[in-house]
């Protein structure tokens, strides 16, 4: 039976907060908290995660360990960069910056405000502190916005074609106005967050990948 208490004591022994393990091993903080709590059974990818970034066996993680423990090489690390490759993130403000930032680049083409913060966040998530955490919440937030704005969109040409069948004259300028109001509620929650990111606020955003 995998024990909490031993991959608590694992993490601590290799001095990783429980943000780094997050960080380095591609699992949410919130998962990690609640598997040295006790309060779920950490299986499956989770496991190979978490032993990956630890540097350990998955044998390692049981209450009492087997005589012989699996070699480290035998542990997948499809999850997370390989062992020989951990080093303390480095601080950078600025990037996370530009990772909230760069969903403004839906200004230029549709659709950017996803493959921009999204391709930045795969690239220094395990190089730059709280990118990992950061860019799930801004890379998530910006999916159900789209996703949103396709159901507004939907719903609107629905209503249209109800209304032209009963010979109603639909104002003409929905589209434009739902248009228009989505974009800026989303520029405005960009610039919201942005400042808090400047005040060393990392909760942004009410939802995350």
């Amino acid at each position: 039976m995998f024990s909490a208490a031993r991959i608590l004591a694992i993490r601590k022994s290799k001095g990783f907060s429980q943000e780094l393990l997050a960080e380095h091993s591609g699992v949410s903080l919130r998962t990690i908290q609640r598997v040295e709590r006790g309060e779920t059974v950490p299986r499956g990818h989770t496991l190979h995660a978490l032993a990956a970034a630890l540097s350990v066996s998955l044998e390692d993680f049981r209450a009492e360990p087997a005589p012989e423990t699996a070699p480290v090489s035998s542990v997948s690390t499809a999850a997370g960069p390989p062992p020989s490759a951990l080093r303390p993130l480095r601080p950078d403000p600025e990037f996370l910056q530009l990772l909230n930032l760069s969903t403004l680049s839906l200004l230029v083409l549709p659709l950017l405000n996803v493959v921009a913060p999204l391709v930045l966040w795969r690239r220094r998530r395990h190089t730059v502190l709280h990118a990992a955490e950061v860019g799930r919440r801004v890379v998530g937030f910006q999916i159900l916005w789209q996703l949103g704005c396709f159901l507004a969109y939907g719903l609107l040409l629905g209503a249209y074609q109800v209304a032209n069948a009963l010979d109603l004259r639909p104002w003409r300028g929905g589209f434009l106005a739902v248009f228009i109001l989505s974009y800026l509620l989303n520029i405005l929650a960009v610039v919201y967050y942005a400042g808090r990111l400047r005040r060393g606020d990392l909760a942004i955003y009410p939802i995350r990948l």
